[in-house]
């Protein structure tokens, strides 16, 4: 088959042309797209190479601008990562999407770095108790600072109950 070299001012009749044929759909989304939002995807090839041997060049079809920048993405970390030593993209990417509808690992162990975050001190809590302190313990002179690392330790979760009663004995809300 001979290759057909495209001036850039062949781009956009080109890309209409394959809109249309794709039924105005994105190949990747399956979803009907805008013909503005439409881009001629193509293979990348190095400079030193030549357009041809393996699809390097070629105009694949067209894509939603934003599904194409993600193919790009992909593609690019997938060699840099080096996985291209190990398997295709196609064989990799159909065997994700395997692992992530069907995982080995039975679904009941949760990840450590998903623990729950512990509750912080906010600071309009603070300001709230900074606001009543005296009032609950009128014999101190100090009002605790704020502190640093804002995690509510006990002492701070008692002091913020206690404002709390106070607080809503005044008929207030928070």
């Amino acid at each position: 088959m001979k290759l057909i070299q495209l001036k850039q001012n062949e781009i956009k009749s080109l890309r209409k042309k394959l809109w249309m044929k794709q039924k105005k759909k994105c190949a990747i989304l399956g979803q009907e797209i805008n013909f503005e939002d439409a881009v001629l995807d193509h293979k990348h090839k190095l400079k030193k190479e030549k357009a041809g041997p393996n699809g390097k060049g070629l105009i694949r079809g067209v894509l939603h601008f934003q599904a194409n920048a993600l193919e790009g993405v992909i593609t690019k970390k997938f060699k840099r990562y080096g996985l291209h030593n190990f398997i295709s993209l196609p064989k990799f990417l159909r065997r994700m999407a395997d692992f992530i509808e069907n995982p080995p690992a039975p679904q009941i162990y949760i990840h450590p770095s998903e623990k729950p975050k512990s509750k912080k001190l906010g600071k309009r809590e603070y300001n709230r108790i900074k606001k009543y302190y005296l009032k609950l313990y009128p014999k101190r002179r100090t009002i605790p600072e704020y502190p640093k690392s804002g995690k509510l330790t006990k002492k701070w979760k008692d002091l913020l109950k206690a404002v709390d009663k106070l607080y809503y004995k005044k008929g207030k809300k928070k």
